[in-house]
């Protein structure tokens, strides 16, 4: 009995350990500096879209809100001196290529056993010429049940804010290690 104990107790750590994640995957660096230690590169302007395939998963997920990714992304961006205002300042495009929502019942209920809310997307940064300086794929999940996965705004808030958090690093803010 108390070995069941043991292997039910290592099976919720793990569960609740894999149940928030995030990272970036860097792709060709047009610059070069793949490997390297990124160049601080500010950004005058940020937009926020979906992909087709992201689009068609918008009837699935209405809880997700771009507006509220693109508000989170600016603010960490200005927060970390980031943005900048001189137009010829590069800009970013975030292009959401995925994202899913768990119902609140499910996150509660169930857990990471429901799956994940996760967003996923490519950060593209061009000069004023539109040539790409950088691109990188950013991804977030959460995967936590009960009280904490219940609640929408938090649920979600974490998604954007480490979705946020990696597209500084990324354009060389902080980096949390």
């Amino acid at each position: 009995m108390n070995a069941m104990k043991t292997y039910v107790g290592i099976a919720f750590a793990a569960l609740a350990l894999a149940g928030c994640a995030s990272g970036v995957k860097r792709e060709g660096d047009v610059a070069g500096v793949m490997g390297q230690a990124v160049a601080k590169l500010p950004v005058s302007v940020l937009t926020v879209s979906l992909s087709a395939e992201a689009s068609k998963l918008a009837a699935d997920n209405p809880k997700f809100d771009q507006e509220k990714l693109l508000y989170t992304v600016r603010r960490a961006l200005e927060v970390n001196g980031l943005m900048g205002k001189e137009p010829s300042v590069a800009r970013a495009e975030i292009v959401v290529t995925g994202f899913r929502v768990r119902g609140t019942f499910s996150a509660v209920m169930w857990g990471v056993m429901a799956g994940t809310d996760n967003v996923t997307g490519d950060v593209i940064v061009r000069d004023a010429a539109g040539k790409q300086l950088r691109k990188f794929t950013v991804n977030a999940s959460y995967g936590l049940g009960g009280f904490a996965g219940g609640q929408d705004d938090m649920r979600l808030g974490w998604l954007y804010e480490k979705f946020a958090e990696h597209a500084v690093a990324e354009l060389g803010g902080p980096r949390k290690e």
